[in-house]
């Protein structure tokens, strides 16, 4: 009896140990995700938004509930990049899966919606950020309302455009965010026989010259990737470019000019 009583007794002693350090462990590792959490922020704050990215990472690495963390990579990847916005929009989705009432999550999915001109999603993102208080969303709305384009990028939104394909600087490649966007949308470019236009563009850097090849061999090869990977048919499509003559934003900011890099697919 004595000797059964001590097992039970080391038994009960080695679970009450190993319950603390469990515990204690994740304790740990959710202060760690915390440190790289405040970490990430500072680093947006400084607008250094690839290191940003890098340490929201970790925090999901040692938190993968961490909604906020999720949220914050993808406005963060968002500004590092405007090409990195299918990679943005998985991260706040994922943030809203964890979170269903982050209205930021919301608001932020719905600016980059628009950026895509995905408007109707981006509308119900705006709608459902609104409806949970989000004040910008609210004014947002309001304006759409007012003015029949959003609040951001109003030119670009009102276009009416199958897509718009951002570039980053000095670049005709194709970014693979934009490969799957376009690979969605190609699908319903095949239904009619109707004429495509696919007008390049660039921002003001460099001579006006350069910009028009820059814009021509952007738009060249999102006719060559509709042509391959869709199987559009090449007499279909029309090449234009515009250099730098129809910016949509203006180019003294970094984010005009990504906005003013762009080929952009229309049906006539």
């Amino acid at each position: 009896m004595i000797l059964r009583g001590w097992r039970v007794k080391r038994i009960f002693i080695l679970v009450f140990f190993t319950s603390i350090f469990v515990l204690w462990q994740s304790a740990a590792c959710a202060q760690t995700a915390l440190s790289w959490m405040e970490r990430g922020e500072s680093l947006e704050r400084q607008q250094v938004y690839d290191e940003a990215v890098k340490a929201y990472t970790k925090a999901i690495e040692l938190d993968p509930g961490a909604a906020k963390a999720y949220l914050r990579r993808g406005v963060a990847r968002f500004a590092a990049k405007k090409t990195n916005c299918t990679e943005a929009l998985d991260d706040l989705s994922r943030a809203i899966h964890l979170a269903p009432k982050n209205a930021e999550a919301y608001y932020q999915r719905g600016i980059i919606n628009y950026y895509l001109i995905n408007n109707e999603q981006g509308r119900k993102d705006m709608e459902a950020a609104a409806a949970l208080g989000h004040a910008g969303a609210r004014e947002w709305l309001a304006k759409a309302d007012k003015q029949g384009a959003g609040a951001t990028d109003r030119l670009a939104l009102s276009t009416p455009a199958v897509a718009v394909v951002h570039f980053d600087h000095n670049s005709a490649d194709i970014a693979a965010s934009y490969r799957a966007l376009l690979a969605e949308r190609v699908k319903g470019m095949g239904d009619t026989p109707s004429p495509i236009v696919v007008s390049g563009h660039a921002d003001s850097t460099g001579t006006i010259e350069y910009n028009r090849n820059l814009s021509m061999n952007r738009a060249v090869a999102v006719k060559e990737y509709l042509i391959e990977q869709g199987g559009l048919s090449s007499e279909r499509i029309t090449v234009r470019s515009y250099g730098e003559e129809m910016p949509i934003a203006s180019n003294d900011t970094d984010e005009g000019r990504a906005a003013n890099r762009r080929v952009e697919i229309t049906k006539n």
